[in-house]
């Protein structure tokens, strides 16, 4: 069957994703991610083609009354021949459209900031609770063995303290019975100065640079998130939210549910004129947009974590005569590898005309507070008590025990 002579073809215009103007009779200026793919499929047609932009940002959803909105309503009657944007190959749109071959994936995941790590006790975070523990079960050990060494000279609790001590910079002030081994004193004093130096290191550099940061990588940790105060967002025409709600997790209907109640969709133009995600946002999208949009700022995190997959392709209307050489075109874009290629330019492109937006400013320099030490202070102040309490109660068994001996041994009558 012949193709028609002049291919109608809905577009749903995003900035920055698919943009496309005509300047001239037939001429048309095609800018952004998919409107690549777009001006491929089109000059590779080698045919007439006209384009109907469709108005609103719906892709095609189905509505209260059953009719079909967007793209996938404007070719499910007629009214084009194909439609190509962003447009997932979903079943609920099958039934009113066919579909050519996937010529991409799409990955819904998220993205976030990197949130700096809060508490009074951030120093302790420097190395991580395994970290923590062998370097106290090595204490241990290595007291036990001074103590066995030692045969006594020493009790347990004085050679812990000095080890402890040792690891700090501290000299051993063992019985000299020690010396005598000293090829395992040479191994011990080697392990405390790797431990201690490593982590000064840390601890210097992270009083010179940015604070550590920890950041969302499942979907567990979003709601997480969401139940302690940060909001996520999503597109409105898209079935990530559906997905969310009729998840049989329990989280995922939370989060879902949270973008619904709450009306947490993307402005989409305010975004793509520049304006940042907020610290506290989480982004919902595919993993293309979001590397389009946040791919070049180290700050904030796109997860590997992912929602769900879906194959992007063209929608044709049921009647569509070409159906093949369509495919055979798509095909041939796909294995062109082109995907990386326009994700990179666009991107970098995106990163370069906001970059005013986009380039994190520091007014303040990075000072220690009163809030960075309070913990180092608190755990001293706990010492001290214990030690406070120690000296209390000695003096206290120490009142008691001479009473007893008093009554027991009274002092001689003097006559």
């Amino acid at each position: 069957m012949k193709c028609p002579n002049k291919l109608t073809v809905s577009v749903t215009r995003y900035p920055r994703v698919i943009e496309v103007t005509q300047i001239g009779d037939g001429q048309y200026e095609f800018r952004g991610m998919y409107a690549k793919y777009l001006e491929i499929l089109l000059s590779a047609w080698k045919g007439g083609y006209q384009l109907k932009f469709c108005e609103d940002e719906d892709l095609g959803t189905k509505d209260k009354n059953g009719t079909w909105t967007g793209q996938i309503g404007m070719v499910s009657r007629g009214e084009a021949d194909i439609g190509m944007s962003l447009i997932g190959i979903l079943e609920q749109r099958t039934k009113v459209v066919d579909f050519s071959v996937a010529y991409s994936m799409e990955a819904i995941s998220f993205a976030s900031y990197k949130m700096p790590l809060e508490g009074m006790f951030q120093f302790l975070q420097l190395f991580d609770l395994a970290t923590w523990i062998a370097i106290f079960i090595t204490l241990i050990i290595l007291s036990l063995v001074l103590f066995l060494i030692l045969k006594g000279k020493n009790t347990f609790s004085f050679i812990f303290f000095n080890t402890y001590s040792n690891v700090l910079g501290k000299s051993l002030l063992l019985h000299k019975n020690v010396l005598k081994w000293k090829p395992f004193l040479a191994l011990w004093f080697l392990c405390a100065f790797v431990m201690s130096s490593s982590y000064s290191a840390v601890l210097l550099s992270f009083l010179t640079l940015s604070p550590p940061s920890k950041t969302l990588h499942t979907l567990n940790d979003v709601a997480d998130a969401i139940r302690k105060g940060l909001r996520a967002f999503s597109g409105k025409h898209t079935f990530i939210v559906p997905f969310l709600i009729n998840s049989k997790d329990e989280d995922l209907r939370f989060i879902g549910t949270s973008i619904a109640q709450n009306e947490w969709y993307h402005d989409w133009q305010a975004t793509f004129a520049g304006k940042m995600i907020q610290p506290k946002d989480i982004y919902f999208s595919s993993r293309n947009m979001l590397k389009l949009l946040f791919g070049n700022i180290k700050s904030i995190h796109i997860s590997e974590n992912v929602l769900f997959v879906v194959p992007i392709g063209v929608a044709m209307n049921k009647n569509f005569r070409c159906v093949s050489h369509l495919n055979d075109i798509l095909l041939r874009m796909a294995a062109a590898g082109l995907e990386g290629n326009i994700l990179s330019q666009e991107s970098y492109k995106f990163w370069v005309q906001n970059f005013d937006n986009l380039i994190e400013r520091k007014e303040n320099p990075l000072a220690l507070s009163m809030h960075d030490l309070v913990g180092a202070f608190i755990i001293f102040l706990i010492g001290l008590t214990i030690s406070l309490l120690a000296f209390s109660a000695e003096v206290f068994y120490g009142y008691i025990h001479r009473v007893k001996m008093q009554k027991k041994h009274p002092p001689p009558l003097k006559k």
